[in-house]
């Protein structure tokens, strides 16, 4: 019962915000665009008929390029259930082969008073994303069980506080760390709270998370004052100070906000795992010392620590790969990749999420061993918790 009503807490309070946050939003829209796509729309629909097609096959691939003229039907918008003329041009870099039956995504391009012009933007990949997202959702109620399903509720309450707190919070002007070390910390407190409700362990395991955030930003304000990195290194800043110049967007605080959430999952898993394992053996054995419990709780942590780096680490170098591929191919020297910003930026992201995630594991071991030993030995039977 008293579980139930916790959870009904949580619940509530995540309404609350939800609810405080969309008011607000409302009361401070975006107004700032920095292109106008006034009369430009993107609507959906379904080729009818291709009328004609001039393809000849690419050259050392499967694709085609050339010409097609398709009649869609139209699902969505003013147009809908209207049949239009759309002329397809495949190129090297936009290659939408279209075929009778294909969801498209139409961009209806109708301002005022001139002809429309039709263009297909790209594949509805709509029902795609929905089967896929569907498909994760699944293998996570089915593995996890209610675990999995708080889960999900967790990540997408993270990804809703990033969409509409984080990024319109950081659009406005307010100071990036900030905004990101708030959204951090609401993101750690809801999931860790979803998946093992409130306790001391869960305390303890948010506790050790912040901890963490700070470590990183320390670690980031060291390293991006050698290597001089900023948010201005970004491969977007030209676009971010045209933004900063009419909203007030801090531009130079962009950089750890990206490494602090892209980091933030690994250092809960990390916090969450330790405080676990060291609550779970205090539980067996009441007669842990406090030394004891520390000295546990970095070796869990050693044993952790290398796969969870290899995971940043190689998340990072994944995302590389076709950019070191161009750059391979413009001849460039040891020297040049190892001081361009694209390197020093793939390594401060990488680098600082790992020092953040082996720093947890001294700090987690440590508020275990506090926290349980502040409890004394006849509270073990509620350490769990």
């Amino acid at each position: 019962m008293k579980a139930r009503r916790s959870d009904l807490a949580v619940v509530l309070a995540m309404v609350v915000l939800a609810v405080i946050i969309c008011i607000a939003n409302r009361m401070h829209p975006i107004t700032y665009e920095m292109y106008t796509s006034e009369g430009i729309t993107y609507e959906k629909g379904t080729v009818a008929q291709v009328l004609e097609e001039n393809l000849e096959r690419e050259q050392g691939s499967e694709r085609y390029r050339g010409t097609q003229v398709l009649k869609v039907r139209m699902k969505t918008g003013g147009l809908e259930g209207r049949e239009i003329e759309v002329t397809n041009e495949l190129s090297s870099t936009h290659n939408i082969l279209a075929g009778v039956g294909q969801n498209l995504v139409i961009k209806v391009d109708a301002p005022e008073g001139v002809t429309p012009f039709y263009s297909v933007f790209n594949y509805d990949r709509t029902a795609g994303i929905v089967m896929f997202l569907g498909m994760f959702a699944l293998f996570m109620m089915l593995v996890g069980g209610m675990k999995g399903l708080r889960s999900m509720i967790g990540l997408a309450y993270a990804m809703f506080l990033i969409m509409a707190l984080l990024l319109p919070a950081v659009y406005h002007g307010w100071p990036p760390v900030a905004a990101a070390v708030l959204t951090s910390l609401l993101i750690a407190v809801f999931s860790m709270v979803l998946l093992n409700g409130v306790g001391r362990k869960t305390v303890t395991a948010v506790a050790a998370t912040m901890f963490g955030v700070i470590a990183a930003a320390a670690v980031y304000y060291i390293f991006s004052t050698i290597l001089h990195l900023s948010g201005f290194n970004l491969e977007e800043s030209e676009e971010l100070i045209l933004i900063q110049n009419s909203t007030g967007m801090q531009v130079g605080d962009l950089l750890f906000t990206g490494i602090l959430i892209a980091s933030l999952g690994a250092v809960m898993d990390m916090t969450m795992s330790v405080a676990s394992s060291l609550f779970e053996m205090k539980h067996i054995h009441p007669e842990m010392t406090q030394k004891e419990i520390f000295r546990s709780g970095m070796t869990i942590g050693r044993d952790m620590i290398g796969t969870m780096c290899q995971t940043l680490v190689l998340a990072f170098a994944g995302t590389a790969v076709a950019s070191l591929l161009v750059m391979i191919s413009y001849g460039t020297t040891f020297n040049q990749l190892l001081s361009s910003d694209y390197t020093a930026l793939e390594l401060m992201h990488s680098l600082t999420g790992s020092m953040a995630v082996i720093l947890t594991v001294p700090i987690t071991s440590c508020l275990s061993a506090l926290v349980m030993e502040h409890g004394g030995k006849h509270k073990t039977d509620h350490l769990r918790g």
